[in-house]
């Protein structure tokens, strides 16, 4: 865990750094490409973990529902369901971390190619 808070400052930082440069001059735009693509490697670290989280918690679940499934003397489903039920919310929740860190990779990847092609188009113009 105490990598994945590293990876949290590094990228709250890296980000914060990028947001404060501008667009319209290319050597600040090559800074926050080089600044994001370092963001998007510590997002895609973070994604990973969370990523393992949940299918390590959804493999106990499924293991603890056929447990509590076998154990059972009448109405199995009924108290399989029962004994996870707190065990689906957790696992709902580390879904959602897990679709949040997807999504801030997907996002980050998105804005620095634009921010690429920005640069190219700019440096066809001639824009400095």
């Amino acid at each position: 865990m105490a990598d994945i808070d590293y990876y949290l400052e590094q990228i709250v930082k890296l980000r914060q750094e990028a947001d404060l440069l501008p667009d319209d001059n290319p050597g600040a735009l090559m800074q926050k490409i080089n600044l994001l693509s370092t963001c998007v490697m510590y997002i895609g670290r973070v994604s990973s973990q969370v990523d393992g989280d949940y299918k390590r918690h959804n493999a106990d679940r499924k293991l603890q529902y056929a447990l509590a499934y076998r154990d059972a003397k009448t109405g199995k489903a009924a108290a399989a369901e029962i004994a996870i039920a707190d065990m689906r919310q957790k696992e709902a929740d580390l879904y959602q971390d897990m679709m949040r860190w997807r999504n801030a990779l997907t996002s980050t990847t998105e804005e620095l190619h634009a921010l690429k092609l920005k640069l190219r188009v700019d440096y066809q113009l001639g824009v400095n």
